[in-house]
């Protein structure tokens, strides 16, 4: 039986870099909801289905990775902005 792909266009072994607000860490797609704070994994899985979607244009064109400013709300209802660059290695 296939496993479920987490996100369209990316594998769940694939090895990624992780940027959030300049700390840095290697992981896997499947490794990224393992982050500590929720805001973050949500900033991180957000642009990973950007670049996941971005898969599907022709090879010559697909970007091996994406920096992107998310906004995301926190546990008390604010705005949190955090900087976030994923790569695909």
């Amino acid at each position: 039986m296939k496993t479920k792909r987490h996100f369209m266009g990316l594998d769940n072994n694939q090895k990624i870099r992780v940027i959030v607000n300049g700390i840095g860490f290697v992981t896997t797609v499947k490794g990224a909801f393992n982050m500590c704070f929720r805001t973050q994994r949500i900033a991180v899985t957000s642009v990973l289905t950007s670049l996941g979607f971005d898969q599907y244009l022709p090879e010559n064109k697909r970007p091996t990775g994406i920096l992107r400013r998310e906004t995301v709300f926190g546990d008390k209802g604010e705005m949190v902005e955090y900087d976030v660059q994923v790569d695909l290695i």
